[in-house]
C-alpha cells in the first residue's frame, strides 16, 4: 500500500514539475510554466487583496487555478489523505511536567507521546532538554534516555529530571559523526520529534542496522542536509530512474515541502515578507552596480537590521560580502524593483502551495519505504492538527519478534 500511494504521488508531481520544480527567487520575471501564458495572465490579474485572500484560503483559489491547470488536484484531495490519530491534550498531567514548555510545543509533545506505548526502554534522539522523554516516562513508567549534541541542554535536562525524580540518562553526542550509534539497541523504542534533515535520516539508517524493535519519528526540515541534491532514503526510490528522484531535487525543492508558515503571527509574517523584499531589492542593486546577471545570495543576518532602513541593510551586505560597491544615497529605485520581484514571487507561490503537501508526503513515504524494506511493519498517520504544527506526519515502525 505504501508503494502504491507513493507511485501515484510521484506520477502527479513528475507530471506537474513545471509548476513547482524551479527557484523563483533569483528570477527577474515569472517562470515559463512551460509557456502557460494563461496562468501568468491570471496571476498578474490578482491585486494585493486577492493575493492575501488566496494565500490564506487556497480552497477559494483552487477552482480558479483549475481552469488553467486542468489536472491540478486540491490540497485535500484523497490522494494526499493521511489517517488522523489526533487526540485531545490530556488535562490530568501534573503542571510541573509542563513548566517551561510553550503552548503549541506542549501539545506536540503530549500528542506525540500518546503513540509511544509498550514496555521497551525509550531513547529520545536529538532530545534537547528531554521534555518528550520525561512525559513518556510519566505516561508509561518505562526507562528513558536521551541523546543530544548540546552539552548545556543535556545539563539542563539532567537537572530537570533530578528535580522531578525521574531517572533519565543524557548522552552528549554528535549523531551525524556516528557518536550516538552505539546507543541504539535491538530491545528499544527510539523516538524523534522533529529531528531535522540528515539527523532523522541517520537515525533511520542506525535503527535498521541495530534492528531496533520500534521507531517513532516525525520528520522535519528535509532541506537541512549536507548534500546539494536529494539522495533517496529507500532503495526503491534510489534505483528507479522513472521516479521523481531522477529529476535531481535541489535544496530549494526540499524547502518547498516545509514552506508554509501556518503558526506564524502577523508580525513575524510581516518581518519575513520584509526580509524577502529587501533581499530581492539588494540583488537588483548589486546587478546594476556590478553590471552582472548573477544572483547574489545574502547570508543570514541580525534581524535587528530589519528595524533599520534599507541603506543600512545594504551597507551591511556590502561589508559582509566584501563587494566593490559604493552605495548611492537614494536607493528608492532598487526598493521599487525589488517590490516588483517580490510580488511576482508571492504570486508564483499561489501555485506552488498546491504541491507542498504532495512533496512532503513523497519524502515521508520514501523514509517509510526504507524501513519497510528492512522488514519493519510501517504505519503513517498524523499525530496532531496542522495548526499546532504543519509538520504533523508521524512514521511508526515495528519489527516482529
Amino acid at each position: 500500500m505504501l508503494k502504491h500511494t507513493f507511485n501515484h504521488i510521484d506520477s502527479y508531481l513528475t507530471a506537474h514539475k513545471q509548476y513547482w520544480h524551479y527557484n523563483a527567487f533569483p528570477l527577474l520575471d515569472y517562470p515559463s510554466f512551460e509557456n502557460n501564458s494563461e496562468l501568468i495572465d491570471l496571476l498578474e490579474s490578482f491585486d494585493d487583496t486577492a493575493l492575501k485572500l488566496y494565500q490564506q484560503n487556497p480552497s477559494l483559489l483552487y477552482p480558479i487555478l483549475k481552469k488553467v491547470i486542468p489536472d491540478l488536484l486540491a490540497i485535500d484531495d484523497q490522494l494526499f489523505a493521511i489517517e488522523k490519530r489526533n487526540k485531545q491534550v490530556q488535562s490530568d498531567i501534573p503542571f510541573w511536567l509542563k513548566n517551561g514548555i510553550k503552548g503549541r510545543k506542549w501539545v506536540q509533545i503530549d500528542q506525540f507521546s500518546d503513540h509511544v506505548k509498550g514496555k521497551l526502554p525509550v531513547l529520545e534522539w536529538c532530545a534537547g532538554k528531554g521534555h518528550l522523554g520525561r512525559l513518556i516516562h510519566h505516561k508509561t513508567q518505562v526507562d528513558v534516555s536521551a541523546v543530544e549534541w548540546n552539552e548545556s541542554l543535556c545539563e539542563q535536562g539532567t537537572q530537570l529530571a533530578e528535580q522531578l525524580q525521574i531517572k533519565q540518562d543524557f548522552s552528549v553526542a554528535n549523531v551525524l559523526l556516528g557518536e550516538a550509534d552505539p546507543l541504539l539497541k535491538a530491545q528499544q523504542h527510539v523516538v524523534a520529534l522533529h529531528a531535522c534533515g540528515d539527523l532523522h535520516v541517520h537515525l533511520i539508517e542506525c535503527a535498521k542496522s541495530s534492528k531496533t524493535q520500534k521507531v517513532t519519528i516525525s520528520p522535519c526540515c528535509y532541506h537541512l542536509t549536507q548534500h546539494e541534491e536529494y539522495r533517496p532514503v529507500s532503495l526503491y526510490a534510489a534505483e528507479s530512474s522513472q521516479l521523481l528522484s531522477s529529476i535531481h531535487l535541489s535544496k530549494q525543492d526540499l524547502k518547498l515541502a516545509v514552506a508554509q508558515q501556518s503558526t506564524s503571527g502577523e508580525r513575524q509574517t510581516a518581518l519575513n515578507d520584509q526580509e524577502v523584499w529587501w533581499r530581492l531589492s539588494f540583488d537588483c542593486l548589486q546587478k546594476s552596480l556590478l553590471n552582472t546577471n548573477t544572483y547574489l545570495n545574502v547570508p543570514s543576518f541580525p534581524k535587528t537590521l530589519l528595524s533599520a532602513d534599507f541603506h543600512q541593510f545594504s551597507a551591511w551586505v556590502v561589508e559582509t560580502k566584501a563587494l566593490d560597491i559604493e552605495l548611492p544615497t537614494d536607493l528608492t529605485h532598487f526598493l521599487q524593483a525589488g517590490l516588483v520581484r517580490f510580488n511576482r514571487l508571492r504570486r508564483c507561490e499561489l501555485v506552488s502551495q498546491f504541491f507542498r503537501r504532495p512533496l512532503e508526503l513523497w519524502l515521508v513515504y520514501d523514509r517509510a519505504l526504507s524501513l519497510q524494506e528492512a522488514g519493519y511493519q510501517v504505519t503513517l498517520f498524523t499525530f496532531c492538527e496542522s495548526h499546532i504544527t504543519p509538520r504533523n506526519l508521524l512514521i511508526q515502525a515495528s519489527l516482529e519478534v
